[in-house]
């Protein structure tokens, strides 16, 4: 097994320092296979059920549907999702949202379904990175075959001199945040938080950064790369495409700024990372999960869950199991030169139109509450004043001069 201290990556010319060859990976062309690893987790087994799944929706959070601010959250506005009974279906069937069309349906469903764990997900596409390029932990490298082939990421004519994770704000508008209600106990959740937001970014030895941002599709960015079977096959019969806005040059150049960063933190130069991984092969123990975590603590500004230590350990592994195969293999070679981008626009409107009443709802939820605390309302709970008040505003939508 060899080794190289963080240090080393500063050197542009590696390749002349070291036995073998040494593949230079067009950074342009295979951020789709991280896009990719980011699509996995989010549709992996492991990753709980977004509670909105379990809940047939009862409103109408169409593309058109205005914010509304959630009380007691006096400093968050979001597109509402109002959650009533629990449903036996599976999510994005009829059931789960009968008042609108598949499409719209369909679209929600998939904003919703990549909506957090970004901190973990992220973190293990890094790992994965930093053990399977940056590291020699695997294959003919276990038994000192000097003769090798290794890879390192370029952009352009440019080596990567440095890679990580960094947190900070996007750029959403509240039209495109996401905040759900559930009718049963009354509970309010905000959705993902652009200002708590995080990216992967890459820099070169030149000191220009790219930024990779798989997390802006569950607020309505949907800019995504296309031909998933070229860079991960057994993805393409589940995803047909995965999220990811590679900001480098052209962006950066003809299109304004999304992310305000607050805070970066290195993969590639964390000696902590070096030591966790040259001795993993096959699982983390657990002081490699204490180092991992830290990471992500000292980002994320609180404690790590033990589900995102879970997760963040079946990813990482998962990961470099995806990622060792295609550079032992050289797929990568065969990864299109320019990925295929597209960019998934809003389709039709609900059958309720957007005007569906959830700000005057949440209006009349505020008095509720009021009353409900001053005995006025009796064993009424929330449910049943939200379909009291529903029958009562479309009623006097049908008949406005009843109003």
């Amino acid at each position: 097994m060899v080794w190289y201290s963080f240090e080393y990556y500063q050197q542009a010319h590696c390749s002349q320092c070291m036995q073998g060859k040494t593949d230079k990976i067009e950074l342009a062309s295979f951020y789709p296979l991280l896009a990719c690893l980011v699509e996995k987790s989010h549709i992996h087994p492991d990753k709980p059920v977004h509670p909105v799944f379990l809940h047939q929706i009862v409103n109408n959070p169409n593309p058109n549907c205005p914010p509304v601010n959630f009380f007691p959250f006096d400093d968050w506005a979001g597109k509402p999702v109002i959650l009533g009974d629990q449903i036996s279906s599976p999510p994005g069937t009829e059931e789960w949202w009968p008042t609108t069309i598949p499409t719209v349906r369909s679209k929600l469903l998939r904003r919703i379904f990549r909506e957090g764990y970004v901190l973990p997900i992220l973190t293990a596409v890094c790992i994965a990175l930093l053990a399977e390029i940056y590291t020699t932990t695997s294959g003919s490298s276990a038994v000192g075959d000097s003769k090798q082939r290794r890879a390192r990421l370029r952009y352009l004519s440019s080596p990567i001199a440095d890679f990580g994770v960094a947190v900070g704000s996007a750029r959403v508008i509240n039209q495109d945040k996401l905040a759900y209600f559930r009718l049963s106990d009354g509970a309010l959740i905000r959705g993902q938080d652009p200002d708590q937001h995080y990216w992967i970014y890459f820099t070169t030895v030149r000191g220009e950064e790219i930024i990779l941002d798989c997390a802006m599709f569950t607020f309505n960015m949907c800019v995504m790369v296309n031909g998933i079977q070229h860079y991960l096959p057994q993805l393409a019969a589940i995803s047909s495409f995965a999220p990811a806005f590679f900001r480098d040059r052209v962006f950066r150049r003809d299109t304004p700024e999304l992310h305000t960063e607050r805070k970066r933190l290195s993969v590639l130069r964390n000696e902590a990372f070096h030591h966790a991984l040259k001795n993993s092969r096959d699982n983390f123990s657990e002081e490699d999960m204490k180092i991992f975590c830290a990471f992500m603590e000292d980002l994320s500004g609180k404690s790590c869950t033990l589900k995102e230590k879970e997760l963040l350990a079946t990813y990482a592994l998962s990961n470099c199991g995806v990622v060792g195969a295609t550079l032992e293999d050289r797929r990568w070679i065969r990864f299109p030169l320019t990925p295929e981008i597209a960019i998934e626009q809003d389709h039709g409107e609900s059958v309720g139109g957007p005007e569906d009443g959830s700000e005057e709802w949440f209006e009349y939820m505020k008095k509720w509450k009021k009353l409900k605390k001053a005995g006025k309302v009796g064993d009424q709970n929330l449910g049943q004043a939200f379909q009291a008040w529903k029958q009562q505003w479309s009623k006097c939508k049908k008949n406005p001069e009843q109003h």
